[in-house]
């Protein structure tokens, strides 16, 4: 049996930016094991989120 969809019914879904992992490491300042960890995690390309979720921030000074 076979359905009818009307795509007029469905909402498009909002599109996340992706970031530039390379990029990402290089302007906050991480290092080469985290951004080949982050490259083999997810490839060139992630979202903030991800990103965020997976680093290890170097410990601040003077906080």
């Amino acid at each position: 049996m076979t359905h009818h969809i009307d795509n007029r019914q469905f909402i498009p879904r909002q599109t996340r930016p992706v970031h530039d992992v390379v990029e990402h490491c290089r302007k906050n300042g991480l290092d080469k094991a985290q951004e080949r960890k982050l490259l083999l995690l997810f490839g060139r390309f992630a979202t903030r989120h991800e990103l965020q979720m997976n680093i290890k921030l170097p410990p601040r000074h003077g906080a």
